[in-house]
C-alpha cells in the first residue's frame, strides 16, 4: 500500500490543524515539557528524605539541619523527554469494516490515521516516537526513534507501505517480543481491535510490569458493534477462515449486541482496575475527535 492514497493532502491539512489544536488543548498540561517520575539531582524540587551514609552530601539541606539537627536530602524531579511507542495491530481482522458507500475506512486504515496523528502530535512536542506494526505475534522493523516535525514524511511512508492486514492476532507474542527488545520505558499506545482468542489482559499487564504506561485504543467498526437484522448469512472468521451460518433475526441480533456491549464494558473495567489508559475508537468517529479525546485523558502527558 503506498502512502499517497492513504495520506492525501487533505489528511495532511487535517493533521496540521489537529497539531495546532492539541498544543492549545494541552498548554496547561505542559505539552512538550513533560517530566518523568524519576528522581534525579537537578531541575525542580520534589521532596525530602533522610540522609544515609554514602549519599551525595551536596544535596543535604543545611537549613533544615540548622532547624531540626537532622540531615535531610533534597530530591528533585528530573526533566526527561517522553518516549512514545505506537503498536499498530495489522492482523487480518483489522482489514474489515470498510464501507465504500459511505467512505468509512477499514479498521486498519483508521488505525493508521490515528497512529499518524498521535505520532505527529508527539513529534511536534519534541517527544521521541517509535512505531511498529504487529501481526501473528511478530513485530515489524521499528521506525524511529523519530524527533521533530520534519520526520512526518518518514512516518507516513512507513505507515502507508507497511502491508495489508493478514495473519492472526497474538497480542501476547507481540508484547513479549516488544518487552524483550528492552525499549526505552514510556507510553505504549496499542491500537488494536482486541480480537485475540488468547485474551488481552496478560499482555497488557506485561507492558505495565516492564515499566511502561500502556494505553489501549480499541478499534471497533459500526457493523461489528451494531449488526442489522437480515437474512441468513455465512460469517467467516477473517483470521481462521472458519465459517458459521447464522440466522440474523431480531433475537440473534439483540443477543449479539448485548454480548458485544458486555465485552466492551469488561475491557474498559479491566483497564481501570489495572490503571491502564483506554479509549474506544469507533471508525465512524473523525480521527481528530478521537485523538483530542485521548490527549485530554493524559495519554501523552505524565
Amino acid at each position: 500500500m503506498s502512502a499517497a492514497p492513504t495520506f492525501d493532502p487533505g489528511f495532511l491539512r487535517r493533521l496540521e490543524r489537529l497539531a495546532v489544536v492539541a498544543r492549545r488543548t494541552l498548554r496547561g498540561a505542559g505539552l512538550g515539557e513533560r517530566r518523568s517520575k524519576r528522581q534525579g539531582g537537578a531541575v525542580e524540587f520534589a521532596d525530602y528524605r533522610g540522609y544515609s551514609p554514602g549519599d551525595d552530601t551536596r544535596r543535604i539541606d543545611w537549613y533544615a539541619y540548622a532547624r531540626l539537627e537532622t540531615l535531610f536530602l533534597k530530591l528533585y524531579v528530573e526533566e526527561q523527554d517522553l518516549a512514545l511507542h505506537l503498536l499498530v495491530d495489522q492482523s487480518a481482522s483489522m482489514g474489515t469494516g470498510a464501507d465504500p458507500a459511505t467512505g468509512r475506512p477499514s479498521k486498519l486504515d483508521y488505525a493508521r490515521h490515528v497512529a499518524a496523528a498521535l505520532a505527529y502530535v508527539g513529534l511536534s512536542a519534541g517527544d521521541r516516537v517509535t512505531v511498529r506494526a504487529f501481526r501473528g505475534g511478530e513485530l515489524s522493523p521499528q521506525l524511529g526513534p523519530l524527533r521533530g516535525r520534519d520526520a512526518l514524511l518518514r512516518l507516513l511512508r512507513f505507515l502507508g507501505d507497511d502491508g495489508e492486514a493478514a495473519g492472526r492476532t497474538s497480542l501476547g507474542d507481540a508484547a513479549r517480543t516488544f518487552v524483550a527488545r528492552r525499549p526505552t520505558t514510556g507510553v505504549v499506545i496499542v491500537v488494536t481491535d482486541l480480537l485475540d482468542p488468547q485474551g488481552h489482559e496478560e499482555p497488557l499487564r506485561r507492558l505495565r510490569g516492564a515499566g511502561h504506561e500502556p494505553f489501549v485504543l480499541h478499534v471497533v467498526s459500526p457493523d461489528e458493534a451494531e449488526p442489522e437484522v437480515g437474512q441468513d448469512v455465512d460469517l467467516e472468521d477473517a483470521e481462521t477462515g472458519e465459517v458459521l451460518s447464522v440466522a440474523m433475526d431480531q433475537a440473534a441480533v439483540r443477543a449479539y449486541r448485548e454480548a458485544h456491549a458486555r465485552f466492551l464494558a469488561e475491557v474498559a473495567a479491566f483497564c481501570r482496575r489495572a490503571e491502564l489508559g483506554y479509549a474506544l475508537a469507533r471508525t465512524d468517529v473523525p480521527f481528530e475527535e478521537l485523538v483530542l479525546g485521548v490527549l485530554r485523558r493524559g495519554a501523552l502527558v505524565r
